[in-house]
Formats: structure tokens, C-alpha cells, sequence
């Protein structure tokens, strides 16, 4: 369920929330080229408003004084009158012979002033008057802040010689500044620059226009639209992988598993249904009627064998018996002859009476009755002991035995006998498989709380169309290169190794080793005798 969980969300992350990061980026792009033509033209436009409204400023204000001065008899003009009249201005009188009014602008006492010089009739001399700048007079109508700098070099202005947009003090708040920081955003673009000249034609200040910060906002809320609008694509995109993960997906997986629990001879399995689709349902009905159909199949099968079996056996046992007499008597005698094909009989009556119990032993592990006998057990002795049964077929082929189990020092809980069943057969067949003067070799490591046990030879190895099946009941393998034997001796091992809450697989290459690992639970959850 996990490993479909990962794929479907890699599913989802590139169908769904990529194709809305992407849009959204792009989006974000786009209005990122959007405000920057947008800047270029409004500061275009504005530094063209900033100069019209400076030459404007200077004609306005020669205009006003003119104005107030018509109607002013020229007799009676003096410098007390005139300063009376202009009472807003500054007026002094000044050694400049001129014919017409001249206006400029001049700086003084760090204040950039609208000066205008106006010719005094009948003398040499003019009137200079001047008053200081009103910048929001001069600043363009728009999104535009200006400041009046006097150095190029100095970074910083007093507040009596910037014009802000009013507009830009209420929309540029706290938000506006986190979210500067989040997402980088430029809220201090090049600012314009104009230089102020005097009548001289030298410079003597720098206005510099930039556009106001509101337009920032703008563009914040265009994030904070894109955002949202990712935000709703995903979680419905997430609610619509749930539903359906809950109508579709779930009840497949649910079947995979119930497929692999009948796979594994569990036929009592049954499919419990919450989902409403009348398809779904169908589907579970029809698995369950199935899983019905074998479970009473594999019950009739079973007590078919077992009365078969326990048919068989008693006979056998008898003729065991017979034989055994008949070969001694023939021996006795001195007929060879008969004496040999008595004992062929006799091995070949062992044979068949092994495989019935073996098939008894395997149907007996299905009983629900069936329980093990769980106490202390020492691997090392248990492996020992299993050596030493075997002992005739491994001196036979000269096998090197290694028993690597630490002595004393690796104990679990689990039924003797049967685990001692699971090694006698793992170790035969080990023994079946390999040539003269091979070797089996036994490990055994602790790992967390489990106890893991290597037994590997130097055989024929095991056939990779083989090695999947081994384990399954009546399977006696297909290739030729190792003989697996009846199909219900490794069969019988794992269930007795399942019962013991372990788990056991194999792994082999053909002519170079078999390798089976059996990891076992160091401590049974019930009470150790």
C-alpha cells in the first residue's frame, strides 16, 4: 500500500501541482515583464512631466509677480512697496543691467529656490526675486516620488526635499514589506535623475524621480491571487486522489491481497466490503463465492488424502515388516539373489512409507488444533545433533561439516523438534545436492530481536525457473540440476518456520552455492516451558 502510495503521488505531483507551480510561475514572469515595460514608460513620462512642470514653475511664478506689479503705478514703486506687495518672495536689489524679465533657479542655504530677475526702470540695476521651490508643485501627476539631492554621492535627504505620492504612504504597509522579503521583489527600482542648472548653465542640483511603491502592492496581490488559486488546485486536486484512492484504488488492492492470501492456501480468506459501487460489490461477491468454492474443494481434497494416506500406511508398516523377515531369511539361507531383490523391496516400501507420512505430517500443520511445543533452545546443539544423524551420508562424500553457530551463546525460543525437522531436512537435501568433498556451512548473527541462520553449500545450485517455487507444496522443481525431492518437505519447513513467527528463503547460482537464510524471533510472545 505505501509503494502505491509513492507512485500515486509522484502521479499526482507531476499531472496536477507541477503543471499549477509552472502556470504560476509563468504567470509571475509574465507580470514581471508587464511592470517592467510598465516602469520604463512611466518613468519616461514622468521625467517629461518633471522638466515641462520645472519650465513651467519658472513662467508661472515670473507671470504672478508681473501680475501683482501692474497695477502698481510706477511712481510710486520702491523696494519697501515692492517687498510689501511680494510680502511671500524674497526681494533685494541687485547690480544687473537687463532689458526683459529673466527666471531661473538658485540654490541657497541648502534650499533649491525659483528665482526671477525684474529690470528697474530708469537705473542699472534689477530686482532679484526668489522663493523656494514647492516640489509637489513640480511633481507629475502619477505614481511618482521626487527628491532634491544637492550631491549625487550622498544616499540620504532630509524630508523637507522629498514630494511622495500621497497614494504610496496608505497602500505600502507591513504586508507589502514581507512579502519584499519572501519573493525578492523590487520596490526600489532605478530612480531617473534631472539635473537643475542656474543662469550660469551650471549644475547645482539633482531631482530624482522614482516610481511610487504602491505598484508593488499590485503585484503582491497578484502573487497573493496566484497563490490562492495554486492553493485551491491542489487541495481539490488532493481531494479528488483521495476519493479516488477510497472508491477505486483501495478495493483493488484490497483484492491483490486477497488474491495472494488464496495464493497462499488460505481459503478462508473473505473480502468485507464498505464500498457502495454496485461494480465493486459484484466483484467482491464473486471473489468470495470462489474463495467459498475451493475453501469446500480443498477440504474434500484433504480428507481425501488423509483417509487415503492412512489407507496406505498401515500395509506398508505390515509389509515393512514382512520384508525385513523375508531378506533375513533369504540371508540366512545363502540366496543372494533373493536376498538383494528383498531388500530393494524393502527400500522401496521404506521410500513410499516416508512419503505418506510426510504428506500426514504436511496436512497435519492446516488443523487449527495443531500447536507448538515452545521452550529454550540452544542452535548450536540443535545443529549438532543434526550432524550427527547425518553423520553416514556426510563421511560418505567426504563433506566438510561447518558448524559456525557461537556454543552456548545462541539460544531462542521454538519447538525442538520441528525446528530440528526444518534443519534435518534443509541439511539432506544440502547433502543430495553436493559432490565428494564439498562443503555445508552453518552461521548465525543476531539482528535487533531476531536470530538469522545461513545454511549454504557448494552444490549444483538450484535452477532460477526453480528457486520462486521451491517452497510451494507438490512442487519437485523442473530443471535437472538439483534434486528437490517429494514438494512437501520444504513446504512443511516453511510452514513450520511461519508458525514460529520467522520467515525463510533461498538463494542459489547454478554449480556455485544454495544458500538458505532462516530468520527466527529470539523471544516468543507466549510462556517458555
Amino acid at each position: 500500500m505505501l509503494k502505491f502510495a509513492k507512485y500515486f503521488f509522484i502521479v499526482f505531483l507531476i499531472t496536477t501541482i507541477l503543471p499549477l507551480v509552472i502556470m504560476f510561475l509563468w504567470n509571475n514572469s509574465q507580470m514581471h515583464k508587464v511592470q517592467a515595460i510598465m516602469f520604463k514608460t512611466g518613468m519616461a513620462n514622468g521625467i517629461a512631466k518633471l522638466e515641462q512642470n520645472l519650465n513651467n514653475n519658472i513662467i508661472i511664478q515670473e507671470g504672478e509677480i508681473q501680475k501683482k506689479l501692474y497695477f502698481t503705478p510706477k511712481t510710486i514703486q520702491n523696494i519697501k512697496t515692492i517687498k510689501a506687495i511680494l510680502n511671500k518672495y524674497s526681494v533685494e536689489t541687485v547690480d544687473i543691467d537687463i532689458l526683459q524679465p529673466v527666471s531661473f533657479y538658485e540654490k541657497y542655504n541648502e534650499t533649491l529656490n525659483t528665482c526671477t530677475f525684474l529690470p528697474l526702470e530708469y537705473t542699472h540695476k534689477s530686482l532679484k526675486i526668489c522663493k523656494p521651490l514647492n516640489l509637489q508643485e513640480i511633481r507629475p501627476a502619477g505614481p511618482y516620488n521626487i527628491e532634491i539631492r544637492f550631491d549625487k554621492n550622498i544616499k540620504a535627504a532630509s524630508q523637507k526635499n522629498i514630494a511622495i505620492d500621497p497614494m504610496s504612504t496608505q497602500i505600502y504597509d507591513k504586508k507589502a514589506i514581507i512579502f519584499e522579503k519572501i519573493f525578492n521583489l523590487k520596490t526600489n527600482p532605478q530612480n531617473g535623475i534631472f539635473e537643475i542648472k542656474n543662469a550660469d548653465n551650471k549644475t547645482i542640483s539633482y531631482i530624482y524621480i522614482s516610481i511610487a511603491q504602491h505598484r508593488n502592492r499590485i503585484q503582491i496581490d497578484n502573487i497573493l491571487t496566484g497563490l490562492f488559486i495554486l492553493l485551491i488546485g491542489v487541495i481539490s486536486s488532493f481531494v479528488i486522489g483521495i476519493i479516488i484512492n477510497r472508491v477505486f484504488v483501495l478495493p483493488i488492492m484490497a483484492l491483490s491481497n486477497a488474491t495472494n492470501e488464496i495464493k497462499k492456501g488460505n481459503f478462508d480468506f473473505r473480502l468485507q466490503s464498505k464500498n457502495n459501487i454496485e461494480l465493486v460489490q459484484n466483484i467482491y461477491k464473486s471473489f468470495n463465492d470462489m474463495a467459498k468454492n475451493l475453501e469446500a474443494k480443498e477440504k474434500l481434497r484433504q480428507s481425501f488424502i488423509s483417509n487415503l494416506t492412512h489407507d496406505l500406511r498401515t500395509p506398508l508398516v505390515s509389509q515393512a515388516q514382512s520384508l525385513d523377515l523375508i531378506s533375513q531369511k533369504f540371508k540366512e539361507i545363502g540366496l543372494q539373489n533373493e536376498y538383494e531383490l528383498a531388500e530393494s523391496l524393502a527400500k522401496n516400501n521404506e521410500h513410499l512409507l516416508k512419503m505418506v507420512n510426510l504428506i500426514l505430517e504436511s496436512y497435519s500443520f492446516d488443523s487449527q488444533k495443531f500447536r507448538l511445543n515452545i521452550e529454550k533452545v540452544d542452535l548450536f546443539e540443535l545443529v549438532e545433533e543434526c550432524e550427527e544423524k547425518l553423520k553416514p551420508l556426510i563421511n560418505e562424500k567426504h563433506i566438510q561439516f561447518l558448524n559456525n553457530i557461537y556454543k552456548g551463546g545462541t539460544t531462542i525460543d521454538g519447538d525442538k523438534f520441528h525446528l530440528t525437522r526444518v534443519f534435518m531436512n534443509i541439511l539432506s537435501n544440502a547433502i543430495d545436492n553436493t559432490e565428494a568433498n564439498d562443503y555445508i556451512k552453518i552461521n548465525a548473527h543476531y539482528d535487533d530481536k531476531n536470530v538469522v541462520i545461513t545454511i549454504e553449500d557448494n552444490g549444483n545450485g538450484i535452477a532460477p525457473e526453480d528457486l520462486k517455487f521451491i517452497f510451494d507444496r507438490y512442487y519437485s522443481g523442473k530443471s535437472l540440476e538439483r534434486k528437490l525431492g517429494s514438494g512437501f518437505g520444504l513446504s512443511v519447513c516453511q510452514k513450520l518456520i511461519n508458525m514460529h513467527h520467522g520467515t525463510i528463503t533461498a538463494e542459489s547460482e547454478i554449480n556455485k552455492f544454495t544458500r538458505f537464510t532462516v530468520t527466527l524471533p529470539q523471544f516468543q510472545n507466549i510462556e517458555v516451558k
